[in-house]
C-alpha cells in the first residue's frame, strides 16, 4: 500500500476512535462557545483533573474542597462545649457538648440539649444577676465557681428554687440551732461542739438546719447570695469586712442589729450586737 494511503487510513481510524471516546452525547456543544467560569471561590471549588491514557481511556482524580470558615467555626464551638468542667471554659451562645449539658442541668434548663442557645443564655444571665455577678450570659470564671458549688451542695438554681415559706422555715431552724450552742467555747479551727471558730460555728449550724457551707468565712462569702442590710432576715449570714474589703469574720444574723457568733479565744458562743457598719449580708 502506498505511504499516502496508509497515512489517510490511519488518520481516519484515529478520528473515529477519538469521536467515540470524547464526543458528548445528548446535545452538541457550540463550536465557538467559550467555557463558562465558575462563580464559586477557588478555595471552595472541587478540583477535577482528567488525564487521557495512551490507549484512549480516561483517568479521573477528584480532590475534596478545603475546610470552609463555617466548618472551622462549628469545630471550635464543639471543642469548647467538650472541655472538662475543671477547666471552666468560657462557654457562649452557639457552643455545644457535654459541658453545656452540665450547665443546663445545674440551671434546670429543659430539655438538656447540650446546645448553648437563647434559653441557656437567658438562664445564665438570671443566675449571674441573682448572685450579684457581672451579667454576661457567658460562663465566666466567677460564674463557674457558683455553678460548681451549687451542684456540689445540691443548692440548685432555677424553677425548683424553694418558696419563700420554706426559706422562712429554714431560717427559723438556723436560729434554733444557733441558740442551742450558746456557751460553747471558742477554739481556733474548731468545727464541733468541743469548740468553734467563727466559720466552724456557722457551718455547723447551717448543716444541722439542712444546708452545707464551705469551710472558711471567705469561702462562705463567695458561696452565698449577697443581699442588702435592709433585705436581711434573721437566720441569714453576716460578714465582717476589713478596710481592704477582705472578709475576716462571720456570724448568724439574729435581727435588730444583733448576731450569734463565736467571736475570739476566751469568749464562748453568744448573742451580741453588731459593732461596725463594715458588714455584708448573705443568704443561702
Amino acid at each position: 500500500m502506498p505511504v499516502t494511503a496508509r497515512r489517510l487510513s490511519l488518520l481516519r481510524a484515529v478520528s473515529q476512535t477519538s469521536e467515540l471516546c470524547i464526543r458528548p452525547t445528548g446535545r452538541t456543544l457550540a463550536k465557538h462557545r467559550k467555557p463558562t467560569k465558575s462563580k464559586a471561590p477557588k478555595a471552595a471549588a472541587t478540583v477535577l483533573s482528567v488525564g487521557l491514557a495512551v490507549g484512549g481511556g480516561a483517568a479521573i482524580t477528584v480532590s475534596a474542597p478545603p475546610a470552609t470558615a463555617s466548618a472551622a467555626t462549628t469545630s471550635a464551638t464543639a471543642a469548647r462545649g467538650s472541655q472538662s468542667i475543671a477547666s471552666r471554659p468560657l462557654l457562649r451562645y452557639g457552643d455545644r457538648g457535654p459541658t453545656v449539658r452540665y450547665v443546663q442541668k445545674v440551671l434546670h434548663v429543659t430539655p438538656r440539649t447540650g446546645f448553648y442557645g437563647k434559653i441557656t443564655t437567658a438562664r445564665v444571665k438570671a443566675y449571674q444577676r441573682s448572685w450579684g455577678l457581672k451579667v454576661t450570659g457567658t460562663t465566666t470564671r466567677e460564674t463557674w465557681s457558683r455553678l460548681i458549688w451549687s451542684a456540689q451542695h445540691h443548692h440548685l438554681w432555677g424553677p425548683r428554687v424553694a418558696s419563700t415559706a420554706s426559706n422562712s422555715t429554714f431560717r427559723a431552724r438556723v436560729l434554733r440551732e444557733a441558740a442551742k450552742l450558746k456557751g460553747t467555747p471558742y477554739r481556733y479551727g474548731g468545727t464541733t461542739t468541743r469548740g468553734f471558730d467563727c466559720s466552724g460555728y456557722t457551718g455547723y449550724v447551717y448543716k444541722k438546719a439542712g444546708k452545707k457551707l464551705p469551710r472558711t468565712s471567705r469561702q462562705q462569702y463567695k458561696a452565698v447570695k449577697h443581699i442588702s442590710r435592709k433585705a436581711a432576715k434573721p437566720g441569714d449570714l453576716v460578714f465582717f469586712k476589713s478596710g481592704g474589703g477582705g472578709v475576716y469574720h462571720v456570724g448568724i444574723y439574729a435581727g435588730g442589729n444583733t448576731l450569734w457568733h463565736a467571736s475570739r479565744p476566751g469568749r464562748p458562743v453568744a448573742k451580741a450586737k453588731i459593732w461596725t457598719k463594715s458588714v455584708a449580708f448573705g443568704r443561702v
